[in-house]
Protein backbone atom coordinates (compact mmCIF):
# COMPACT_ATOMS: atom_id res chain seq x y z
CA UNK A 1 0.00 0.00 0.00
CA UNK A 2 1.31 3.32 -0.96
CA UNK A 3 2.59 5.74 2.20
CA UNK A 4 0.88 8.60 2.48
CA UNK A 5 2.96 11.17 5.46
CA UNK A 6 1.72 14.45 6.19
CA UNK A 7 5.02 16.94 7.83
CA UNK A 8 3.50 19.88 10.39
CA UNK A 9 6.81 21.91 11.44
CA UNK A 10 4.06 24.06 13.68
CA UNK A 11 2.14 21.56 15.41
CA UNK A 12 -0.42 23.11 17.82
CA UNK A 13 -2.99 22.51 20.76
CA UNK A 14 -6.43 23.88 19.71
CA UNK A 15 -8.76 25.13 22.47
CA UNK A 16 -12.37 25.60 20.87
CA UNK A 17 -14.75 27.35 23.25
CA UNK A 18 -17.79 28.07 22.47
CA UNK A 19 -20.43 30.80 24.01
CA UNK A 20 -23.24 32.52 23.00
CA UNK A 21 -23.09 35.47 21.74
CA UNK A 22 -19.39 36.62 22.73
CA UNK A 23 -18.50 39.95 24.02
CA UNK A 24 -15.65 42.16 24.80
CA UNK A 25 -15.76 43.32 28.65
CA UNK A 26 -17.82 40.41 29.55
CA UNK A 27 -17.55 37.47 31.74
CA UNK A 28 -18.88 34.58 30.03
CA UNK A 29 -19.40 30.68 30.43
CA UNK A 30 -18.39 28.42 27.96
CA UNK A 31 -21.16 26.39 26.36
CA UNK A 32 -18.53 23.63 25.52
CA UNK A 33 -14.49 23.51 25.63
CA UNK A 34 -12.64 20.90 23.94
CA UNK A 35 -8.85 20.39 23.78
CA UNK A 36 -7.62 18.64 20.70
CA UNK A 37 -3.76 18.25 19.42
CA UNK A 38 -3.75 19.76 15.85
CA UNK A 39 -1.64 21.75 13.36
CA UNK A 40 -2.29 22.31 9.94
CA UNK A 41 -0.92 18.79 8.97
CA UNK A 42 -1.93 16.53 12.06
CA UNK A 43 -5.53 18.00 11.21
CA UNK A 44 -4.88 16.67 7.27
CA UNK A 45 -3.23 13.33 8.70
CA UNK A 46 -6.83 12.97 10.70
CA UNK A 47 -8.96 13.73 7.57
CA UNK A 48 -7.19 10.83 5.71
CA UNK A 49 -7.83 8.27 8.51
CA UNK A 50 -11.53 9.48 8.69
CA UNK A 51 -11.65 8.24 4.97
CA UNK A 52 -10.11 5.07 5.89
CA UNK A 53 -6.57 5.32 4.77
CA UNK A 54 -3.39 4.91 6.89
CA UNK A 55 -1.44 8.07 7.87
CA UNK A 56 1.94 8.95 9.14
CA UNK A 57 2.63 12.00 10.98
CA UNK A 58 6.07 13.66 11.14
CA UNK A 59 6.52 16.67 12.20
CA UNK A 60 7.92 18.96 15.53
CA UNK A 61 6.39 19.13 19.00
CA UNK A 62 7.26 21.00 22.43
CA UNK A 63 8.73 18.36 24.44
CA UNK A 64 5.99 19.01 27.10
CA UNK A 65 3.45 18.44 25.09
CA UNK A 66 4.72 15.47 22.83
CA UNK A 67 2.44 12.88 24.89
CA UNK A 68 -0.50 14.86 23.85
CA UNK A 69 0.29 13.83 20.40
CA UNK A 70 1.28 10.29 20.99
CA UNK A 71 -2.29 9.89 22.56
CA UNK A 72 -3.49 10.46 18.66
CA UNK A 73 -2.17 6.66 17.78
CA UNK A 74 -4.46 3.82 16.49
CA UNK A 75 -3.77 1.26 14.05
CA UNK A 76 -3.95 3.63 11.05
CA UNK A 77 -2.92 6.63 12.26
CA UNK A 78 0.99 6.79 13.37
CA UNK A 79 3.52 9.77 14.83
CA UNK A 80 6.91 9.72 14.57
CA UNK A 81 7.05 13.33 15.84
CA UNK A 82 10.61 15.06 16.32
CA UNK A 83 10.72 16.22 20.21
CA UNK A 84 12.14 20.00 20.33
CA UNK A 85 12.97 21.70 23.73
CA UNK A 86 9.82 23.46 25.04
CA UNK A 87 5.89 23.10 24.84
CA UNK A 88 3.69 22.87 21.53
CA UNK A 89 1.69 26.54 21.06
CA UNK A 90 -1.97 26.73 21.87
CA UNK A 91 -4.63 28.32 19.62
CA UNK A 92 -7.81 29.25 20.95
CA UNK A 93 -11.10 29.41 18.94
CA UNK A 94 -13.91 31.43 19.85
CA UNK A 95 -17.23 30.20 18.36
CA UNK A 96 -19.92 32.26 19.26
CA UNK A 97 -23.06 30.18 18.58
CA UNK A 98 -25.73 33.05 18.14
CA UNK A 99 -23.92 34.82 15.47
CA UNK A 100 -21.92 31.20 14.09
CA UNK A 101 -19.06 33.89 14.15
CA UNK A 102 -15.04 32.82 15.16
CA UNK A 103 -12.88 34.64 16.55
CA UNK A 104 -9.16 32.93 16.26
CA UNK A 105 -6.32 33.87 18.79
CA UNK A 106 -2.46 32.49 18.45
CA UNK A 107 -0.20 31.95 20.79
CA UNK A 108 3.68 31.53 20.50
CA UNK A 109 5.29 27.84 21.25
CA UNK A 110 8.97 26.17 20.77
CA UNK A 111 11.47 28.01 19.00
CA UNK A 112 13.72 25.16 16.95
CA UNK A 113 16.93 25.16 15.99
CA UNK A 114 19.08 24.20 13.15
CA UNK A 115 20.30 20.73 14.38
CA UNK A 116 16.30 20.00 14.79
CA UNK A 117 15.56 20.55 11.51
CA UNK A 118 18.23 18.73 10.02
CA UNK A 119 17.01 16.29 12.54
CA UNK A 120 13.30 16.32 11.22
CA UNK A 121 14.88 15.83 7.58
CA UNK A 122 16.41 13.18 8.79
CA UNK A 123 13.45 11.68 9.62
CA UNK A 124 11.36 12.14 6.45
CA UNK A 125 14.58 10.46 5.00
CA UNK A 126 14.38 7.11 6.99
CA UNK A 127 10.65 7.18 5.59
CA UNK A 128 10.63 8.55 2.13
CA UNK A 129 10.41 5.84 -0.57
CA UNK A 130 9.11 6.02 -4.29
CA UNK A 131 5.69 6.50 -4.83
CA UNK A 132 4.59 7.24 -1.37
CA UNK A 133 2.91 11.02 -0.71
CA UNK A 134 4.09 13.92 1.42
CA UNK A 135 1.82 16.39 2.09
CA UNK A 136 3.89 19.43 4.56
CA UNK A 137 1.60 21.75 6.09
CA UNK A 138 1.31 24.92 8.26
CA UNK A 139 3.46 28.10 9.16
CA UNK A 140 7.26 26.98 10.08
CA UNK A 141 7.60 27.76 13.99
CA UNK A 142 10.23 30.27 15.48
CA UNK A 143 13.95 29.82 14.58
CA UNK A 144 13.44 27.57 11.16
CA UNK A 145 15.36 28.44 8.34
CA UNK A 146 13.32 29.86 5.04
CA UNK A 147 14.49 27.18 3.28
CA UNK A 148 13.05 24.45 5.17
CA UNK A 149 10.55 23.20 3.39
CA UNK A 150 12.28 23.51 0.10
CA UNK A 151 14.93 21.31 1.36
CA UNK A 152 12.03 18.89 2.44
CA UNK A 153 10.82 18.76 -1.06
CA UNK A 154 13.76 18.37 -2.92
CA UNK A 155 14.34 14.96 -0.52
CA UNK A 156 11.02 14.03 -1.33
CA UNK A 157 11.02 14.28 -4.48
CA UNK A 158 15.05 12.91 -5.21
CA UNK A 159 13.37 9.61 -4.19
CA UNK A 160 10.40 9.41 -6.10
CA UNK A 161 7.90 10.77 -3.99
CA UNK A 162 4.63 13.12 -4.95
CA UNK A 163 5.19 16.22 -3.04
CA UNK A 164 1.87 18.36 -1.53
CA UNK A 165 2.63 21.96 -0.23
CA UNK A 166 0.43 24.04 1.88
CA UNK A 167 1.94 26.59 3.72
CA UNK A 168 2.38 30.46 3.79
CA UNK A 169 4.89 33.25 3.96
CA UNK A 170 8.30 32.06 3.32
CA UNK A 171 7.33 28.41 4.12
CA UNK A 172 5.60 28.72 0.59
CA UNK A 173 7.57 31.54 -1.18
CA UNK A 174 10.58 28.99 -0.97
CA UNK A 175 9.00 26.40 -1.15
CA UNK A 176 7.54 26.70 -4.21
CA UNK A 177 11.05 27.04 -5.46
CA UNK A 178 11.33 23.00 -5.60
CA UNK A 179 8.95 22.74 -8.04
CA UNK A 180 6.37 20.30 -5.38
CA UNK A 181 3.82 18.72 -7.31
CA UNK A 182 0.67 20.36 -5.66
CA UNK A 183 0.56 23.51 -3.64
CA UNK A 184 -2.61 24.43 -1.60
CA UNK A 185 -2.71 28.07 -0.91
CA UNK A 186 -5.78 29.96 0.15
CA UNK A 187 -6.67 33.34 -1.41
CA UNK A 188 -5.10 35.64 0.93
CA UNK A 189 -2.25 33.32 1.10
CA UNK A 190 -1.85 33.58 -2.84
CA UNK A 191 -2.40 37.09 -3.17
CA UNK A 192 0.54 37.76 -0.28
CA UNK A 193 2.54 35.15 -2.20
CA UNK A 194 2.52 37.54 -5.99
CA UNK A 195 2.29 40.79 -3.48
CA UNK A 196 -0.83 41.78 -5.29
CA UNK A 197 -4.86 41.63 -4.98
CA UNK A 198 -7.15 39.06 -6.60
CA UNK A 199 -10.59 40.36 -6.55
CA UNK A 200 -12.43 37.70 -8.55
CA UNK A 201 -12.48 34.28 -9.86
CA UNK A 202 -10.83 34.65 -13.16
CA UNK A 203 -8.19 37.01 -11.62
CA UNK A 204 -7.63 33.97 -8.68
CA UNK A 205 -7.21 31.56 -12.06
CA UNK A 206 -4.52 33.43 -13.99
CA UNK A 207 -2.36 33.52 -10.75
CA UNK A 208 -2.83 29.92 -10.63
CA UNK A 209 -2.16 29.43 -14.52
CA UNK A 210 1.16 31.80 -13.85
CA UNK A 211 2.58 29.19 -11.11
CA UNK A 212 1.80 26.03 -13.20
CA UNK A 213 3.53 27.60 -16.42
CA UNK A 214 6.31 27.83 -13.81
CA UNK A 215 6.71 23.78 -12.98
CA UNK A 216 3.73 23.58 -10.90
CA UNK A 217 1.54 20.67 -11.93
CA UNK A 218 -1.83 21.14 -9.82
CA UNK A 219 -2.30 24.78 -8.00
CA UNK A 220 -5.52 24.69 -5.80
CA UNK A 221 -6.48 28.01 -4.24
CA UNK A 222 -8.99 27.57 -1.27
CA UNK A 223 -11.69 30.12 -1.40
CA UNK A 224 -13.83 29.06 2.13
CA UNK A 225 -17.59 29.26 1.35
CA UNK A 226 -16.58 30.17 -2.47
CA UNK A 227 -15.38 26.64 -2.69
CA UNK A 228 -11.69 25.95 -4.51
CA UNK A 229 -10.43 26.91 -8.14
CA UNK A 230 -7.70 24.22 -9.65
CA UNK A 231 -5.33 24.75 -12.05
CA UNK A 232 -3.68 22.20 -14.59
CA UNK A 233 -1.53 22.45 -17.22
CA UNK A 234 -4.68 22.19 -19.50
CA UNK A 235 -7.49 23.15 -17.32
CA UNK A 236 -8.80 25.44 -14.91
CA UNK A 237 -11.98 24.15 -12.78
CA UNK A 238 -14.24 26.07 -10.01
CA UNK A 239 -15.43 23.62 -7.53
CA UNK A 240 -17.73 24.42 -4.56
CA UNK A 241 -20.54 22.88 -2.55
CA UNK A 242 -23.86 24.80 -4.10
CA UNK A 243 -25.75 24.05 -0.84
CA UNK A 244 -26.29 26.73 2.09
CA UNK A 245 -24.78 24.57 4.43
CA UNK A 246 -26.93 24.27 7.89
CA UNK A 247 -25.52 23.58 11.57
CA UNK A 248 -21.86 24.57 11.25
CA UNK A 249 -20.06 23.16 13.96
CA UNK A 250 -16.47 25.12 13.19
CA UNK A 251 -14.93 25.82 10.70
CA UNK A 252 -11.61 24.84 11.15
CA UNK A 253 -9.99 22.69 9.18
CA UNK A 254 -11.55 22.28 6.34
CA UNK A 255 -8.73 23.35 3.90
CA UNK A 256 -6.89 20.94 5.64
CA UNK A 257 -9.73 18.25 5.29
CA UNK A 258 -9.53 19.89 1.36
CA UNK A 259 -5.70 19.03 1.01
CA UNK A 260 -6.74 15.12 2.65
CA UNK A 261 -8.97 14.69 0.05
CA UNK A 262 -6.64 15.76 -2.65
CA UNK A 263 -4.38 13.72 -1.48
CA UNK A 264 -6.38 10.27 -1.10
CA UNK A 265 -7.61 11.01 -4.70
CA UNK A 266 -4.09 11.04 -5.98
CA UNK A 267 -3.34 7.85 -4.15
CA UNK A 268 -6.57 6.03 -5.94
CA UNK A 269 -5.60 7.48 -9.13
CA UNK A 270 -8.62 9.55 -9.28
CA UNK A 271 -9.42 12.09 -12.48
CA UNK A 272 -8.95 15.68 -12.34
CA UNK A 273 -13.00 16.19 -11.78
CA UNK A 274 -13.10 13.36 -8.99
CA UNK A 275 -10.37 14.51 -7.32
CA UNK A 276 -11.74 17.95 -6.56
CA UNK A 277 -15.32 16.82 -5.65
CA UNK A 278 -13.95 14.84 -3.19
CA UNK A 279 -11.88 17.25 -1.64
CA UNK A 280 -14.67 19.70 -1.58
CA UNK A 281 -16.79 17.05 -0.20
CA UNK A 282 -14.23 16.28 2.78
CA UNK A 283 -13.62 20.36 3.36
CA UNK A 284 -17.10 20.62 3.65
CA UNK A 285 -18.06 17.63 5.92
CA UNK A 286 -15.14 19.60 8.27
CA UNK A 287 -17.81 22.10 8.72
CA UNK A 288 -19.89 19.77 11.10
CA UNK A 289 -16.96 18.40 12.88
CA UNK A 290 -15.85 19.74 16.37
CA UNK A 291 -12.30 18.16 16.05
CA UNK A 292 -10.45 19.40 12.57
CA UNK A 293 -10.41 17.07 10.50
CA UNK A 294 -12.33 13.96 12.07
CA UNK A 295 -15.05 14.18 10.41
CA UNK A 296 -18.10 11.57 9.59
CA UNK A 297 -17.38 9.82 6.20
CA UNK A 298 -20.86 8.30 5.75
CA UNK A 299 -21.86 12.32 4.56
CA UNK A 300 -19.08 12.44 1.46
CA UNK A 301 -21.79 10.84 -1.38
CA UNK A 302 -24.64 13.10 -0.51
CA UNK A 303 -22.04 16.42 -0.16
CA UNK A 304 -20.74 15.15 -3.03
CA UNK A 305 -23.86 15.41 -5.03
CA UNK A 306 -23.95 18.73 -4.59
CA UNK A 307 -20.67 19.63 -5.39
CA UNK A 308 -20.50 22.13 -8.55
CA UNK A 309 -17.58 21.84 -11.20
CA UNK A 310 -17.37 24.56 -13.77
CA UNK A 311 -14.45 25.51 -16.03
CA UNK A 312 -12.71 28.56 -16.20
CA UNK A 313 -12.24 29.58 -19.62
Amino acid sequence: MTKIMTVTANTAIDLLLEVESFALGETLSAERAEEFACGKGINVAKAIESLGHAVLCLGFAGARSIDTFHALQTEWFKTDLTEVFGKTRINITLHDSASGRETHIRTAGFRVTQDDCRRLCETVESHAEPGAIVIISGSLPPGAPDEVYRNLIEVCRERGMTTFLDASGPGLSRGIEAKPDAIKPNQQELEALLGKSLPDERSIAEAARELVGQGIQRVYVSRGEHGCIAAYENMTISAYFNTAPEQIVSRVGCGDALVAGLAVAAWRGLDAEAALKLGVACGTANLFSKEPGRFDSGLLVDIGGHVTLEPIH
